[in-house]
């Protein structure tokens, strides 16, 4: 990989978000709609319950976006290059699949970090919440492999786009809240049904989550296992990428590439 090929595929995204509005609009609109949403329900809940429902949701909502935002990013930077009829000249250029993917995920992962510290000023203003009392290194950890998680889910979603086409796109979108329910992001593993149980310890996801909710309140849930969670989400990057890799030359064969069906 060339450095200066990967910064200047930066210098693209970084001019398409300054120049279009639904992409400076997608990073504050739907982030604030859910901090006022399951701030002011967890607030109300807060006022007829002991339970401090406030810490739990709006530290799983801010948490939770650096996997929402680094597969969706991935997937959605892509589809447009498809939407665009661009994929192809940009691939008849010197520039490596491997260069592409590296310039997303560091523009994705700057993107995330921007909300991050939005949100977490926005939930300090306005619910006293702050998500800085989360010891550094565990948040730190936790950001890192929510961050490959989403990673590998968007390398993975990207790779069935390319692999089948623009008709499976809606995966860009819907993938990782399929993921969510299993990744026990607002309440513990145990309010989980008996058949979810083994789907969610499958997840690093889950792991994370519980490692956060057993450290903030001590007395709910079983402990995680972040290093099962690392390890796992590792390997997952490793298949997503040679998924994606595999998926990419069956596309310049097929022409799919060009954007055919």
């Amino acid at each position: 990989m060339k450095w200066y090929r990967i910064k200047a595929l930066l210098l693209k995204y970084y001019f398409i978000t300054l120049n279009s509005a639904d992409r400076i609009f997608d990073i504050f609109y739907w982030p604030v709609i859910d901090v006022i949403i399951w701030g002011f329900t967890s607030y109300f809940i807060k006022q007829i319950s002991s339970l401090n429902i406030l810490s739990m949701a709006l530290g799983g909502l801010i948490l939770w976006l650096f996997v929402w935002r680094s597969a969706q990013d991935i997937a959605v930077y892509v589809l447009e290059d498809f939407w665009s009829k661009t994929l192809y000249h940009l691939f008849s250029s010197p520039v490596m699949i491997s260069e592409h993917i590296t310039s997303i995920v560091l523009f994705g992962f700057l993107r995330s970090m921007f909300t991050f510290f939005f949100l977490a000023a926005l939930m300090f203003m306005l619910y006293s919440f702050n998500v800085f009392t989360i010891p550094l290194a565990l948040l730190a950890s936790s950001i890192a492999i929510l961050s490959l998680f989403g990673w590998a889910m968007g390398l993975f979603i990207t790779g069935l786009i390319l692999r089948f086409g623009q008709r499976i796109q809606v995966l860009a979108w819907s993938l990782t809240w399929i993921i969510q329910p299993f990744s026990c992001v607002f309440y513990p593993l145990s309010a989980l049904p008996q058949w979810a149980v083994p789907i969610a310890k499958v997840l690093p996801t889950t792991q994370v989550f519980e490692t956060l909710r057993s450290v903030i309140f001590p007395t709910m849930g079983s402990q995680g296992n972040l290093w099962y969670a690392l390890v796992s989400v590792l390997l997952f990057l490793v298949g997503a990428g040679w998924f994606l890799g595999s998926s990419f030359k069956k596309a310049k064969k097929n022409g799919m590439l060009v954007g055919a069906e």
